[in-house]
């Protein structure tokens, strides 16, 4: 009986002395699974709401940032969605998602300049972001580098994503040939 008092007592104290409050903690996970379903289902204005709270929370939450940028990207509110991976960014700068995103954001509000610079960035922090390659690929389809949009597709291709295989097979197949 004294040792389970003792441990009580010792837990009570541990949970009690860690800087993060334990409700704290219980709300922004439920606010993560709440945010993610809505955005899932499309609610995005909803799963906004959602990471706001996280970040009113704790404004170091990271994934909170990207993933309220997301919601921002699919409401066309780009500017909103840089302002949001580029908190993330400066809470983590070697985060290579936040720099593919925003990249993405670049991209979709035309400032192909700083678009290329983010996709560049992930890739230099991880060889082998999918999502920053098939997107470098877009850019570069649509900025006429057929060579360095195809050379994209293949590398994400080669990294398992269908979508860049189809790519590939439809719009690059002769090029890559020739390059051989």
């Amino acid at each position: 009986m004294k040792i389970n008092f003792y441990l009580t007592c010792i837990l009570l104290m541990l949970i009690t002395s860690v800087s993060c409050n334990l409700p704290d903690v219980i709300s922004m996970k439920y606010y993560y699974h709440s945010g993610n379903h809505k955005h899932g289902t499309k609610d995005f204005k909803g799963a906004i709401q959602d990471f706001s709270k996280i970040i009113e929370i704790s404004n170091k939450e990271i994934n909170a940032y990207i993933s309220r940028g997301s919601c921002y990207l699919d409401l066309k509110a780009y500017q909103k969605a840089v302002d949001d991976y580029s908190a993330a960014i400066e809470l983590e700068p070697e985060n290579p998602l936040a720099y593919a995103y925003r990249g993405r954001a670049y991209y979709d509000c035309d400032s192909i300049e700083l678009s290329l610079a983010d996709y560049n960035k992930a890739l230099q922090i991880d060889p082998k972001s999918v999502y920053a390659y098939n997107n470098r690929g877009l850019l570069r389809f649509t900025n006429k580098d057929l060579p360095g949009g195809c050379q994209d597709y293949k590398i994400a291709a080669d990294l398992g994503d269908e979508e860049s295989v189809e790519m590939v097979r439809t719009y690059c197949a002769e090029f890559l040939r020739e390059e051989k």
